[in-house]
């Protein structure tokens, strides 16, 4: 990424983030959006030096997928002794789910500090 790309680069991710909460995504565009994340937060820690964008920074979380715990009712476990490919895919949207509200407030972090991302690359 170059410096006058970033900028492009961080509303990209935000316009990933829009299209997978519309359309409820699947597993392997959540994990490319988690890498990208981390990707855009490596290359402006190493960049930005101005300690008060850092802190803000800092604030974006990290989409971890294998942190995400999915719930097990009562009705997954009757559903459990009927089929296994059922639990198996509640597990996954649930997960799915979840990720979807932690790319929201991902997305929301960056729409804060995006103006000032802009003005540390535009000195």
């Amino acid at each position: 990424m170059t410096k006058p790309s970033i900028t492009r680069q961080v509303k990209d991710l935000q316009a990933q983030a829009e299209r997978l909460i519309r359309t409820g995504g699947n597993m392997p565009e959540i994990e490319s959006f988690s890498k990208y994340n981390e990707e855009i937060k490596t290359y402006l820690f190493t960049h930005i030096h101005d300690d008060f964008v850092l802190n803000y920074i800092k604030t974006i979380p990290s989409l971890n997928l294998d942190n995400i715990e999915t719930k097990t009712g009562i009705l997954t476990v009757v559903i459990s002794l009927f089929s296994v490919g059922s639990v198996t895919a509640y597990h996954e949207r649930n997960k799915i789910e979840q990720a979807l509200k932690q790319i929201k407030e991902i997305s929301n972090k960056y729409s804060s500090c995006e103006m000032m991302i802009r003005n540390c690359f535009n000195d």
